[in-house]
């Protein structure tokens, strides 16, 4: 982590105005569970850039790792209409909402998320890793798992991000959660 803390802020040394460059900085700090530098991180990349939903939705996620309900949620209030908060619509962005719904005790809308994953995969490509993280907010670990089970076999993008993601440390102590590490080839998080 602190490697790769040290490059990113290298690279932001070389372009501090990119936005991308910028929020990947933000983005390792929420990995690592340094959700204040995050925030402050990310807030940096949307004075950039306001209209990356990617980085709203990562910047209302660090906010919910502090509790932080309300000003989570007005992240993704602000994500521009365009960029719709669906599965349809960005499913990475859904995944992360439907953690939030549950989590800040909004069972029904995190429910209503999973529901819209669920619909979409009878037409369309899922990444069944972001439906994982709406039932791993609601403490469905079965359905969790089953989800992940599917990722693994459609090798799911977002499964590199299985052994780091804040979302799963829950499960950590489920022999599921250290099987599916050990198939994808990932070590043990510290």
């Amino acid at each position: 982590m602190n490697e790769s803390i040290a490059e990113a802020q290298r690279a932001q040394e070389l372009d501090p105005l990119s936005p991308d460059i910028v929020s990947a900085l933000g983005t390792i700090y929420f990995v690592g569970r340094q959700y204040d530098a995050s925030i402050a991180q990310l807030q940096k990349a949307l004075d950039l850039n306001p209209n990356i939903p990617v980085v709203r939705a990562t910047l209302g996620s660090a906010y919910a790792m502090k509790r932080m309900y309300p000003q989570a949620l007005a992240e993704y209030d602000k994500i521009p209409t365009q960029d719709k908060v669906t599965a349809e619509g960005n499913q990475f962005v859904a995944g992360t909402l439907g953690w939030v719904y549950a989590i800040s005790g909004r069972r029904s809308d995190a429910l209503e998320i999973a529901q819209q994953f669920r619909k979409l995969s009878t037409h369309a490509y899922v990444d069944f890793y972001w439906s994982a993280v709406a039932y791993a907010g609601l403490g469905d670990k079965d359905e969790a798992f089953h989800l992940l089970e599917n990722g693994y076999l459609e090798r799911s993008a977002g499964l590199p991000y299985f052994a780091v993601d804040p979302f799963w440390f829950r499960v950590h102590s489920d022999a599921r959660y250290t099987d599916l590490l050990r198939r994808i080839g990932l070590p043990q998080p510290q």
